[in-house]
């Protein structure tokens, strides 16, 4: 395995958190957060608060990219959850929201903030016994650890908590995902046995369907099987993974991985042409990936398979056009190309320049991380020394080359370390050591290069081979199949061009006689919308006229109620009654009020519905006048704008002119600090409200609402009772008269 191994290491940090960063948040639009957020500031402090506020908070981190705004709002949503939770003492909700805030802050790269988080969500969880998310809690805490630059040793019992939590809440599939992650890091460590075991235990819990969770243990399993020195399963995963692979359409760096593994296990078998070509394969979805690493350690073993079958200068070549086009494979801290060249030099014999890369080499080997490639580098170092005669330097990193293999228990490195101790005794005259070092390189070769493990490799590349032979036949037949479907298809739509052509000469000749039955309607039509227009014309003329003449009666109307009001004024000074009089005054103002309406309706363009807020304010302004009460008494009006016909208007205003009347008449005997509240409203659907509310002295303590031999309060029942309105007198601070009824806006015309 070579590809870069944070980026994979991140790849599979994100396949491990995204269930819990994911998997609870409800919205699904920018609206439903917007309303959410606007409600939150109302809803009371609860477990359900807390829970809405970590699902506004996991919105913002799903939606988060580059936005600082974002993260913040996730963030900030984050800890307000938590301090509501450890207000109302909610443990669930404490342990929710650390775990969160541990999410949010590893994705904004505070890492050790994220694993002080992520340790108060496993105490929590442990606390209340929530087993699933302990286990997210733990993967949490490891994703943190491995970010932070834990050492692989201590991240492993994080994980195996992990595991352990997902296996008592019975989640196998994330159970899973934690032994196929504890695999990849026994693998690295050099611990082929526990790699292979916590692999399998991964595959057990894989669903069959789930194929990419599939091709990524196979590819695993293929490394852990190559690097313990069992090859024929190594191939086996190996070629599975291919498979899916090629199923799934996958042309990413770890395909690249797969070929790269497949050419490794043929280089081992000496089949240096099928190493070849798995070699290339990796190399061109490496360079269309742009890893630089993978190019690196790809271009090392394509020129090394060209050593392998004696081809110095084709490999030297190779080298430096892969150097010209991308010169970051000499420059990072990789020691493959400097070995390399170390190594075509040596075939050379050229080994002063192969001495000026032993330094750069030894410079370097002490921050590579990879085994095989410090192996390689020691290996090459190896064989410069033992090619210069120097032997207790070859001496020397042979022993730093079997102390790096010894993490690995791979046969073909102890087979290595055997054959350069037998050489380097042979050459220093060692001859009893040599020849042990020498059976124990005879005994590594021959598992290696197994005859039966041979055939069963060379059988399955064939039938690898051979699926994909057929899958390109079947292609084939599928191409052959459509080309003769496009012939048929061609075919037919000759036919069909002919049919359509025939078609069109009939639709043609359709269309010319309906033309011409068209032009001959169109003439009828044109008498008849000239007969309609002057008929449209003449009721124009009669709806204007009409118009007129209720204009004018409205007019005269008005003008008589006024003659009404004189006359009634006339009276009054020939009365000597004072009851009289009032009583003539109470006339005069009832019939202003329906003057006042006739007067509006003329005036306006509408003549069958009164703007009821102008309507009322003039009323009130006349009242005012008729009373001369100037500025003893204030009034507050609060009328909604709306229209109503003649059948309301009119009740309204003589309940309107009846109560304001009463209250300036009787509510202020002092004639001080007077305040009459008018309110006039609608709630949008057809029924409305007519307040009248004076902070007088109120009513009599006898005062009998429903039997009251007073005109005015039997007139305001009355005309309530006309329009099917709720009509009450109440004494609350002062005298409240209200009126409700109800009325359809869609009847006015």
């Amino acid at each position: 395995m070579f590809s870069n191994p944070l980026k994979i290491y991140l790849f599979l940090i994100v396949m491990l958190t995204i269930g819990n960063i994911y998997a609870v948040a409800p919205f699904k639009t920018e609206i439903q957060v917007e309303k959410t957020e606007k409600n939150l500031y109302y809803q009371k402090d609860d477990s359900e608060k807390v829970k809405t506020i970590l699902n506004l908070s996991k919105w913002y981190l799903s939606h988060y990219t580059d936005s600082k705004v974002t993260a913040r709002k996730s963030l900030s949503y984050a800890f307000k959850a938590l301090s509501i939770s450890e207000n109302i003492k909610y443990q669930e909700g404490v342990s929710e929201s650390c775990l969160q805030l541990a999410v949010v802050l590893q994705q904004a790269k505070e890492y050790l903030k994220a694993k002080i988080y992520a340790k108060k969500a496993i105490e929590g969880f442990t606390k209340i016994n929530e087993q699933d998310q302990l286990g997210e809690s733990w993967v949490m805490y490891w994703s943190a650890s491995f970010l932070s630059g834990t050492p692989y040793k201590e991240r492993i019992p994080l994980l195996q908590n992990a595991a352990n939590a997902f296996h008592k809440s019975g989640n196998k599939l994330r159970e899973g995902d934690c032994y196929r992650q504890l695999g990849d890091i026994y693998q690295i460590l050099g611990n082929g046995p526990d790699a292979i075991y916590c692999l399998k235990k991964a595959l057990s819990f894989c669903p069959k369907n789930d194929l990419g969770r599939l091709y990524e243990l196979y590819n695993l399993m293929g490394s852990a099987y190559l690097y313990s020195g069992d090859h024929k399963t190594a191939i086996t995963y190996g070629l599975k993974s291919a498979r899916l692979a090629e199923k799934l359409k996958i042309k990413s760096i770890f395909l690249c991985t797969v070929y790269n593994r497949i050419g490794l296990i043929y280089f081992e078998f000496q089949d240096f042409k099928s190493a070849q070509k798995y070699f290339s394969e990796a190399l061109n979805i490496a360079i269309k990936e742009n890893d630089i690493y993978a190019i690196t350690k790809l271009t090392h073993n394509y020129s090394d398979v060209l050593l392998k079958q004696n081809q110095p200068k084709e490999a030297f070549e190779f080298l430096k056009d892969m150097e010209s086009k991308f010169p970051g494979i000499y420059n990072n801290e990789s020691v493959y190309m400097e070995s390399q060249y170390m190594e075509i030099y040596m075939r050379f014999k050229q080994y002063n320049k192969a001495q000026t890369f032993v330094k750069p080499i030894k410079d370097k080997i002490k921050n590579v991380a990879d085994y095989e490639e410090k192996l390689t580098a020691y290996l090459t170092l190896l064989k410069l020394s033992f090619k210069q005669k120097n032997y207790d330097q070859a001496s020397k990193y042979c022993n730093s080359y079997d102390s790096t293999a010894k993490n690995i228990q791979n046969y073909r490195f102890n087979a290595n370390v055997s054959f350069w101790k037998y050489a380097i005794d042979s050459a220093q005259g060692n001859c009893l050591s040599a020849m042990n070092n020498y059976r124990k390189y005879v005994g590594y070769t021959q598992n290696i290069y197994d005859d039966h493990k041979a055939k069963e490799i060379n059988k399955m590349t064939i039938l690898y081979e051979t699926e994909k032979k057929n899958k390109n036949i079947l292609q084939l037949q599928n191409k052959s199949i459509l080309q003769n479907n496009k012939l048929h298809q061609a075919d037919i739509l000759k036919k069909l061009m002919i049919f359509s052509i025939l078609l069109l000469l009939i639709i043609v000749g359709l269309l010319f006689r309906a033309y011409k039955v068209k032009q001959r309607n169109n003439k009828i039509l044109n008498d008849q919308q000239n007969e309609i227009y002057q008929k449209n014309k003449t009721l124009q003329h009669l709806v204007v006229e009409k118009e007129w003449l209720l204009r004018e009666i409205h007019h005269r109307i008005k003008n008589n109620l006024h003659m009404v009001v004189g006359l009634l004024a006339s009276q009054t000074e020939f009365l000597k009654n004072e009851e009289a009089v009032q009583a003539i005054n109470n006339s005069q103002n009832r019939i202003q009020a329906m003057s006042l309406i006739h007067q509006k309706l003329y005036q306006s363009e509408n003549l069958s519905i009164i703007d009821m807020p102008s309507y009322i304010f003039e009323l009130t302004e006349y009242l005012k006048d008729s009373f001369e009460i100037r500025n003893t008494i204030r009034f507050i009006l609060n009328i909604d704008s709306f229209n109503l016909p003649l059948s309301h208007s009119i009740p309204i205003g003589l309940i309107f002119n009846e109560a304001v009347t009463n209250a300036i008449k009787y509510a202020f005997p002092n004639q001080e600090n007077g305040i009459i509240d008018i309110s006039l409203k609608t709630d949008g659907n057809s029924n409305y409200t007519l307040i009248i509310h004076d902070n007088g002295i109120g009513l009599p303590p006898d005062f009998d609402p429903y039997n009251n031999p007073s005109l005015g309060v039997k007139l305001m029942h009355g005309l309530s009772a006309d329009i099917e309105g709720k009509f009450l007198i109440t004494s609350v601070n002062g005298t409240k008269i209200s009126l409700e009824f109800t009325f359809v806006e869609n009847n006015l015309h």
